[in-house]
């Protein structure tokens, strides 16, 4: 048995099956809640950390009740953003699971310019010299879409740090690339 219980990979498999679970759970009937979209997502750190990093996200997006139409083709919202992140760096690797919000600028309803926060879980918060400090950290993100129905093509950068809340708090940039398909 490891010392550090959340390194047995059968952990993370259920941790990843309950998040399905969860995601899939029945909504309300809300024309202004849909659509849902699902993709992946994979990226590279932006060359400030010590280690070198590669990433993949499963993420999974959904459209909350909050809309304001501010013209006929603009559009602002409000959507939960949920991912599962594989996270590899020269030494070693982990997971990190995020949930939060976004706010969505929507043109045309064929680009968008995204922008959010998400509280993040990172069990393993050392990555050979990199020491992030503590398993709770911080993401903040800022983006851009192109939809072409029903797929999404998206780039994000994306920051997570703790904040300050722990002794240690290098932080951990990042340029994503994804696909997602939306229903």
């Amino acid at each position: 048995m490891p010392l550090y219980p959340l390194a047995d990979k059968r952990l993370w498999l259920q941790l990843f099956l309950l998040w399905l679970l969860l995601i899939a759970a029945p909504t309300s009937a809300v024309e202004a809640s849909g659509p849902y979209e699902i993709g992946l997502r994979v990226g590279v750190d932006s060359g400030r950390a010590i280690e070198n990093y590669a990433s993949g996200e499963v993420y999974f997006l959904k459209n909350l009740p909050w809309t304001s139409r501010l013209t006929d083709n603009l559009a602002l919202k409000c959507r939960f953003d949920s991912g599962v992140f594989y996270l590899q760096a020269d030494s070693e690797d982990g997971a990190m699971f995020a949930a939060g919000l976004d706010l969505v600028m929507s043109a045309f309803n064929r680009f968008e310019i995204e922008a959010g926060f998400r509280p993040t879980w990172m069990p393993d918060a050392r990555f050979g010299v990199d020491d992030f400090g503590g398993e709770l950290q911080f993401t903040s993100h800022a983006g851009m879409a192109f939809t072409r129905p029903p797929f999404v093509f998206n780039y994000r950068f994306q920051h997570t740090s703790n904040g300050g809340i722990y002794d240690r708090n290098p932080g951990l940039n990042l340029h994503l690339l994804g696909i997602g398909y939306r229903f």
